[in-house]
């Protein structure tokens, strides 16, 4: 691994936006002091062809027709991919197995067509979302099982998703796997949903196996277990270790294993990034199959208990697992005394989810000892092959800290800075106006608000093209499942664009604007309490408040997220706002 050193430092400001990015916080699934060991296996569900490799690198996801993986000749799945698990003999006794599967999901099929140098994706949405949760498994010489797992994310429930709808799921197999007839051997999981044909970004899905098992070892481990869903897209994302002491001495072997969607192997500038907070240290992750700025990058990471794949594609298109041994770079972060480390997420071009990740490292014998003798309440011991006296412990779900985040620059010893969002300053947000007067505007459309503005803001609108009713928008798009017709949209688009200090550049879907932030702050809230991910941009010279409930940089997407939405009654006043955008 190439190392980098960086100057570390945290920003409290940037809270605000760790939460944004997470839209289900990572929490803690199990965590393990345990002499033993963890591997993941797993393979991709979405590919070129249905049984041949796909080894191809030079295309992005969505250029490709996607079709489901499926290589069992079972009538009764319509998807399935294979991967092999070989542990040695004397680690063979299971502690812990998890499955995960994910997918994105927003129609059965997708199509596309090519008009004036653009593509147009359309596809009938996939509004029946029982189905996700529910898998076939299929163990070493034996038969099928149902499999019905926790559903964690489903972007079809969620407006800033709904576009690509990806979801995770996730099934807690120990029991299933300490039960089987055979460990080692072929493992097959069928019947994962997602959207065949093109879909814009590209489609993808997968699935994982991770596994914890007692071994012989002379070292002790910390295992650490995490899921949730986090979109890492312009901010980083961060996770936060804790709860371990590595030995005081000698070398430290520590491993990552991460479980991602939609990195796209033909975008970079996306990055790992482990940092030591106590040492102020950072360093950018890599290996012989990932570059640094490259990590995540629709590929699959063998081992020497993990080899085998079928069909066994080096582009998996979109779905990621992540096998990293950081044994080289120790004494850069992960020294001896170690206690705490921070694992940064980030990209600068593509965009990506990650929905799990396992940290294990060896500990120290004197902190083992020490925390079995306060062993939580509902603590687990296991029978391992240890010294007399030494325990094996599961320790129950512990919620992960919140911790800040910032970014971490590429030159070496540079200071990490961070952008803080924009805020509405206190003063501007009066708490005298009567409650009646509130509720009047909370209540009146859009035109309402604009009659109660000065003359002088009417003629601010008016000047810059800042207002397009819903009207407008149903005269000029036909609304339908299929909607085509985006030059039209363009059109208007167009003559609905401006300049805005201090705001990031892109399309927002408007749901209402008013010249009293409080108002702004009233509705935002009743839209998020709704369970709509909304939030208020500023225009301070003008002195106006935007509720919007979407935000990108891609026109496609703005004009499908504002098709689906203006079609509700809550969002039949909806308009596209472009600003500091040139061009499309």
């Amino acid at each position: 691994m190439k190392k980098l050193f960086v100057q570390f430092t945290l920003c409290c400001t940037f809270f605000s936006t760790l939460q944004a990015q997470q839209v289900v916080p990572f929490k803690t699934v199990k965590s393990f002091y345990i002499y033993g060991d963890a591997v993941a296996i797993g393979n991709n569900s979405l590919s070129k062809h249905a049984t041949k490799p796909y080894n191809n690198f030079t295309l992005t996801n969505d250029d490709i027709e996607m079709v489901f993986v499926d290589i069992d000749k079972d009538k009764s799945t319509f998807s399935s991919s294979l991967a092999t698990l070989q542990l040695p003999k004397n680690h063979s006794k299971i502690a812990y197995a998890a499955l995960y599967w994910t997918g994105t999901y927003s129609y059965e099929k997708g199509g596309r067509r090519e008009e004036n140098g653009q593509f147009y994706f359309s596809g009938t949405r996939q509004l029946n979302r029982s189905v996700i949760s529910k898998v076939k498994l299929k163990l070493p010489e034996s038969d099928y099982q149902y499999v019905i797992g926790d559903v964690i994310f489903d972007g079809a429930k969620n407006t800033s998703f709904a576009l690509s709808s990806p979801y995770v799921c996730y099934a807690d197999v120990t029991n299933v796997l300490k039960g089987a007839k055979t460990l080692n051997g072929d493992y097959v999981v069928a019947n994962i949903f997602a959207t065949e044909g093109f879909l814009s970004g590209g489609s993808a899905a997968g699935w994982m196996l991770y596994i914890v098992y007692e071994a012989p070892t002379k070292i002790p481990k910390y295992i650490t277990t995490f899921n949730g869903f986090a979109q890492v897209a312009t901010k980083p994302v961060i996770i936060t270790l804790d709860n371990f002491e590595t030995p005081k001495k000698g070398k430290i072997s520590t491993n990552m294993t991460i479980a991602a969607l939609e990195g796209d192997s033909a975008l970079t500038e996306d990055e790992f990034v482990i940092a030591n907070p106590k040492l102020k240290r950072a360093t950018k992750l890599s290996n012989k199959d990932r570059t640094e700025n490259n990590f995540f990058r629709s590929y699959i990471d063998k081992n020497e208990k993990f080899k085998s794949r079928y069909p066994s594609s080096d582009n998996t298109l979109g779905f990621d697992i992540v096998s990293l041994n950081l044994d080289n770079q120790n004494d850069l972060i992960i020294t001896n005394n170690t206690d705490k480390i921070e694992l940064l997420f980030n990209t600068k071009k593509d965009l990506f989810y990650f929905f799990f990740t396992a940290f294990q490292t060896e500990i120290s014998k004197d902190f083992l000892e020490e925390i079995s003798i306060n062993l939580p309440e509902n603590a687990i011991v296991l029978a391992s092959k240890k010294p007399k006296g030494e325990k094996v412990i599961i320790k129950e779900e512990i919620p992960i800290k919140k911790e800040p985040v910032s970014t971490v620059s590429k030159i070496k010893k540079s200071t990490i800075k961070t952008n803080p969002i924009p805020k509405i300053k206190p003063k501007e947000i009066s708490l005298k106006q009567p409650e009646e007067e509130i509720k009047k505007e909370l209540v009146s459309p859009i035109s309402t608000e604009i009659a109660t503005m000065s003359q002088a803001q009417k003629e601010s609108i008016n000047s810059s093209d800042v207002y397009i009713g819903s009207k407008t928008y149903v005269k000029s798009l036909k609304l339908d499942a299929q909607p085509l017709e985006t030059q039209r949209f363009k059109l208007i688009l167009e003559k609905n664009a401006a300049k805005v200090k201090g705001v990031d550049k892109g399309y927002y879907v408007i749901n209402k604007f008013f010249s009293n932030p409080l108002n702004a702050v009233a509705w935002n809230k009743s839209l998020q309490d709704k369970g709509y991910s909304s939030k208020i941009l500023v225009d301070e010279d003008k002195k106006l408040y935007y509720v919007y409930v979407f935000h990108t940089t891609n026109f496609y997407d703005a004009f499908m997220q504002h098709k689906t939405l203006v079609t509700k009654t809550l969002f039949k006043e909806n308009w596209v706002f472009k600003i500091n955008m040139d061009g499309f």
